[in-house]
């Protein structure tokens, strides 16, 4: 409202929306009226109070973005353990489904079921995870999450029938859900700037590196009789998670975003101990201080609204799911992050890795042997690719790599498309083996890895755990669809058309993401947060962009 816009004016602008601005390029800083009617509303969205001398000297200082630490890595590593357990169930489902299925005696919808389930119940983790973590905090979330996975891998592996199964999937799917809605956005608050899109592709990393081991263990444990390898695979990942919980979880700090929230002083104490340990001390010192500008920032803006409208309830729409929908740049963030987390699974990438059975056998590949032999290729291509995304991630920035590698992907499901459809008309099983690679190669250089760094690192702090985990409930609900439907659809429209459609999507996000994707490499999560609430002023005051952030539609 007006009185609001008058407050903001009277402030002076803050040095992170100026230098948020600065690392963009600049921009034009004439009168202009759109101008001025996007410096207001950058001053409300982020901070309302003029810096001290020495948090600028530490912000333009050359450690002004941190260094990284042996906490930080240590940390990130250990979260990431569901991002590995993930992918080991994605490449052991791949080999145990025919031997559980055998074994059980499911037909085709129970083998899908048993595939897909986990997916479609880790995205109501996710859900879960983005309320319990505002309230109860980073590390007794993953503390709960890795119970839920051992107990429901226990379960499984002792199960007798399809019901018992279907109920270790869901108990599993519970943790690896909040685990997902947790981690890339404690690993995201816990990196320095200039490390964060390395340390929070480690996630993937993970993930591709327990879809190789779940590959390994399908051929180490082949020749088993069906019940004994099946179950085997099941019990193998609980050592490794206990072993986690037992000597890692122990160790891990708390996020110093979520400790600053109810601004106490002896956890704003420990919040500086972690930025500390994580960042540096001369990045701590600026961090912190940015960290404290945005909270209050958004504590006075909600006071405003109260004053000037009489709305009491501000505070709970700011920071609830209204506020994440229906907020001008908490709602350009979420078509931003949700968009990306839906499409790095709508084009199929799951579906072809965990049926690289079926897809070769379509292709002319008959043994089972050869079918286990290729998907640990596939593997084995796909964590190549990642070591060398996500090194650069923070060298050529999240949208060059982004499109690069949706292109990539765009081009090679056309070719598998195409060798798909003509098996003994001029493709043969090792081109369309090659064109699998491919497909997984150019996903693990730019899609697989960036996706959990937008989503990490785009949403304001205050709807941040409500946006992670609706963007990673929305992926595994895409993930499970996929992977839930994948055999139907090829019974309908053959394999060779699954693949056509998934072409079709992949050039969607292409333009998707060339339209609306920002560049963050390099900035703080608060600029981050300053930049896209210039961008809406600024499109707000010119009339465009209306689809995104039109305000009056809010």
């Amino acid at each position: 409202n007006r009185a609001s816009v008058a407050l903001c004016v009277s402030r002076t602008p803050p040095r992170l929306c100026m230098h948020s601005r600065q690392r963009a390029g600049g921009y034009d800083t004439t009168n202009s009226p759109s101008m001025e009617v996007a410096q207001q509303r950058v001053v409300r969205e982020t901070d309302i109070s003029q810096p001290d001398p020495e948090d600028m000297s530490l912000r333009d200082g050359h450690n002004s973005k941190g260094t990284l630490e042996w906490l930080a890595v240590q940390s990130v590593c250990t979260v990431s353990i569901f991002a590995a357990l993930l992918g080991y169930d994605i490449g052991v489902m791949a080999g145990a489904l025919l031997p559980m299925s055998r074994d059980l005696d499911f037909n085709s919808t129970q083998g899908e079921v048993a595939v897909g389930c986990l997916n479609f119940i880790s995205a109501a983790g996710a859900i879960g995870g983005g309320v319990v973590y505002n309230k109860h905090g980073a590390v007794r979330c993953v503390k709960f999450a890795v119970v839920l996975y051992a107990v429901g891998m226990a379960v499984i592996a002792m199960a007798g029938s399809f019901t018992a199964v279907f109920v270790g999937r869901l108990v599993c799917g519970l943790g690896v859900g909040l685990g997902f809605a947790i981690c890339p956005q404690y690993i995201a608050e816990i990196s320095p700037p200039k490390w964060r899109g390395v340390l929070v592709s480690m996630f993937e990393i993970s993930i591709n590196l327990g879809l190789l081991c779940g590959y390994v263990a399908n051929l180490a444990f082949e020749t088993l009789p069906d019940s004994a390898r099946w179950r085997s695979l099941m019990v193998l990942p609980t050592i490794p998670t206990a072993l986690v919980y037992a000597f890692l979880l122990p160790k891990l700090p708390e996020s110093p975003r979520w400790l600053l929230r109810d601004g106490s002083p002896g956890k704003e104490a420990l919040a500086r101990d972690v930025l500390v340990k994580t960042c540096g001390e001369l990045a701590a010192g600026s961090a912190l201080a940015d960290i404290k500008q945005v909270l209050h920032a958004q504590l006075e803006s909600r006071n405003v609204s109260v004053l000037g409208n009489g709305d009491t309830t501000g505070s709970k729409r700011n920071n609830g799911w209204r506020g994440l929908f229906f907020d001008p740049v908490p709602r350009r963030a979420l078509l931003i992050g949700a968009g990306t987390a839906f499409f790095q699974q709508a084009n199929g990438s799951e579906a072809a890795v965990y049926y690289v059975p079926q897809v070769l056998a379509a292709a002319g590949v008959k043994s089972e042997h050869s079918q286990l032999q290729a998907a640990a290729l596939v593997g084995v291509c796909k964590t190549i690719c990642i070591v060398v995304g996500q090194f650069s991630v923070d060298v050529y920035g999240r949208r060059v790599m982004l499109l690069a590698s949706v292109g990539a992907v765009t081009a090679s499901l056309a070719l598998l498309s195409w060798c798909l459809g003509n098996v003994g008309n001029g493709a043969t099983a090792s081109i369309t083996l090659a064109a699998l690679c491919l497909f997984m190669m150019s996903f693990s250089l730019g899609v697989g890895p960036v996706t959990w760094v937008i989503t990490s690192e785009i949403f304001p702090i205050q709807v941040r755990s409500k946006g992670v985990a609706f963007s990673m409930a929305l992926n595994r609900l895409t993930s499970g669809t996929v992977a839930m439907t994948f055999l139907t659809l090829t019974e309908h429209i053959t394999v060779s058309g699954a693949f056509a459609l998934f072409t079709c999507v992949s050039a969607s996000q292409f333009v998707l993401t060339f339209l609306f994707l920002p560049e963050t490499k390099g900035k703080t999560l608060e600029e981050i947060e300053a930049f896209l609430a210039f961008g809406v002023a600024e499109q707000g005051a010119r009339g465009g962009y209306n689809r995104v952030v039109n305000e009056n539609a809010a």
